[in-house]
């Protein structure tokens, strides 16, 4: 049995009569636990309200992959599964003990009229239960800024892979091709290369260059039409790996046409070292331009998560909303680009606003995370801004299933998901 003495030392006891005291310790039921011993797991039913007499118990929070997470401690003296009772729900953490542990337990029925009977135990109860609820509702949102966190950085990690990816293959690749440069160069100046044939080959680069730039789309059977022609071109006249040298010709818009102008103009012994040299000088260009496309994307991904995030910037800025809508988007675009189409339909006559822009962010990236999941890959999302008196409207809206019916009236509760 429980001490009398040891419950009276409690604030949530220490203002109760002794006759009221002495009921309270005919109706607590004592419970001991070794450590590591579970009290109660997450799910169960609730059996009653708890006073923790002595020893330790740690609060755990199922994650949605099965992990169990700290959610709180308990040390003597302490009490706790007045929520559960209160609202009727399941039990909604484990409670371990850490250390060897004795407890009360007070069944629902005499929690109750305990609450009813007596002004001061029930103030105590709500007091602590209010704290609770609130420190509930933080490390929900924690919890959820965490996920959203391990997200958006899972998706930025993919998202700067590839760029940088790309560059590192770029790299690996121009050693080669400079050697080959090199080589060809080389081979020409040996024969004597007159500077009227250095103008032929400057003027081939130059308009490989253009064309490059122009990024002119082929069609992949003509294109294949083309690099054949050229494969037996070159074949026909001894230069080696035709069928590597062809597609970096024809991606310069080189025709067998164009090849003959070159033999023309530096002689036909120095065709293969000719063909080798514009087609390095084609292919250093196509890579210098593929490294170029990559370093920009990853400066533009730093700079969306820069202003994303507002770094090195006051909480409250006056910002243009459409430009932390734009900054999610290019963060989120590893979820949105494989089958999801944006529409934006901005009223770009907003004017900017004080607000706590980095928190926005995360309003936004919630919004248009929840609809691209709920689009499974396929559909639209529409982003609209407009005025409505002296309020901004923004709206994300998703042409998936929507929110069943039967979960609609709780998608506000605390800790539904």
């Amino acid at each position: 049995m429980i001490p009398l003495d040891r419950l009276r030392a409690m604030p949530l006891f220490a203002d109760l009569s002794d006759d009221c005291m002495r009921w309270v310790c005919s109706q607590l039921v004592e419970v001991t636990l070794a450590p590591g011993e579970a009290l109660v797991t997450e799910g169960d039913p609730v059996r009653g309200f708890f006073i923790l007499v002595e020893g330790g118990i740690d609060a755990l929070k199922r994650t949605d992959n099965g992990e169990s997470l700290p959610a709180g401690h308990h040390t003597a003296p302490a009490f706790f599964g007045e929520i559960p009772l209160l609202a009727q729900t399941r039990l909604f953490v484990t409670l371990r003990a850490v250390a060897p542990c004795r407890l009360g337990q007070l069944p629902e029925a005499a929690f109750r009229r305990l609450l009813a009977d007596s002004p001061e135990f029930s103030r105590v109860i709500f007091r602590t239960m209010a704290e609770r609820v609130s420190g509930m509702e933080s490390f929900a949102r924690q919890r959820q800024k965490m996920a959203a966190l391990g997200t958006l950085a899972a998706g930025l990690a993919h998202e700067l892979n590839n760029p940088a990816a790309a560059i590192a293959r770029v790299v690996d690749r121009l050693r080669h091709v400079l050697d080959t440069l090199y080589e060809a160069t080389d081979a020409l100046h040996v024969h004597g290369l007159p500077a009227t044939a250095c103008g032929v080959l400057e003027n081939f680069r130059e308009r490989a260059e253009a064309r490059l730039q122009e990024q002119v789309a082929v069609d992949p059977l003509v294109a294949a039409e083309q690099e054949d022609e050229i494969s037996d071109w070159l074949g026909d006249r001894g230069v080696g790996e035709s069928w590597l040298l062809a597609p970096t010709l024809v991606a310069g818009g080189i025709a067998p046409t164009d090849l003959d102008g070159l033999v023309a103009g530096v002689g036909e012994e120095n065709t293969d070292a000719a063909v080798r040299w514009v087609a390095s000088s084609v292919e250093l260009a196509t890579l210098l331009n593929e490294a170029g496309r990559g370093s920009a994307r990853i400066s533009e991904l730093v700079k969306a998560l820069k202003s994303y995030s507002y770094e090195g910037q006051a909480p409250r800025q006056e910002v243009d909303l459409h430009d932390g809508i734009e900054d999610t988007l290019t963060i989120l675009r590893h979820k949105l680009k494989h089958g999801i189409e944006v529409v934006r339909d901005y009223d770009r006559s907003l004017p900017r606003l004080m607000v706590y822009g980095s928190e926005l962010n995360q309003v936004w990236t919630n919004l248009i995370d929840n609809a691209a999941d709920a689009l499974g890959g396929q559909g639209t999302i529409t982003i609209r801004t407009r005025r409505n008196g002296e309020f901004a409207v923004i709206e994300v809206c998703d042409d998936g299933p929507g929110v069943p019916p039967e979960i609609q009236p709780r998608i506000f509760d605390p800790f539904f998901t």
